[in-house]
């Protein structure tokens, strides 16, 4: 008994998205809200406790309020780098657009990067906060590059890939 062209062709194509996908999906959402929390608390850290800290410790109030701006403005940029990604991440990398898969990576990589190096240095606030971050958009990263997802972010017929 033979089947018909078309069950032949729907059991060869996948019907649904690839379950790396959906993994990687899930990672930078769950790290774009870690990142965003770190931000969000970056910008609400008591100022009055780190001014208190840096005068006891012998510095000016020039160097308290120069470190109370640094402070936030790494917490804007979090805000910023935790709400493109999960904007990103959301329905326009999932139905698969190769674009965005990009763009979601080199953002990442940039972000991991730059936690990284925060946690490193000892200025995030919340250093687990930082490296979960940095962790899950590594492995978002790689994820959707593995073979198994290739398919996924395949460019439709008459589309040129621009890579």
């Amino acid at each position: 008994m033979t089947e018909p062209a078309d069950a032949a062709d729907s059991a060869a194509a996948p019907t649904g998205r690839p379950t790396l996908v959906t993994v990687a999906l899930v990672a930078w959402i769950v790290g774009a809200v870690a990142v965003l929390l770190l931000g969000l608390l970056s910008l609400t850290f008591p100022v009055s406790t780190l001014r208190e800290q840096i005068l006891e410790g012998g510095g000016t109030a020039s160097d308290a309020d120069g470190l109370a701006t640094i402070l936030r403005t790494v917490g804007v940029l979090f805000v910023v780098v935790g709400a493109g990604v999960g904007f990103l991440a959301g329905p326009t990398c999932r139905r698969g657009d190769v674009r965005f898969r990009r763009a979601l990576m080199v953002l990442s990589a940039l972000a991991a990067l730059f936690l990284l190096g925060s946690v490193l240095i000892g200025f995030a606030v919340v250093p687990l906060l930082a490296t979960v971050g940095a962790l899950t958009f590594l492995v978002a990263s790689l994820l959707v590059y593995r073979p198994g997802a290739a398919a996924w972010f395949a460019p439709a017929a008459g589309e040129a890939d621009a890579s």
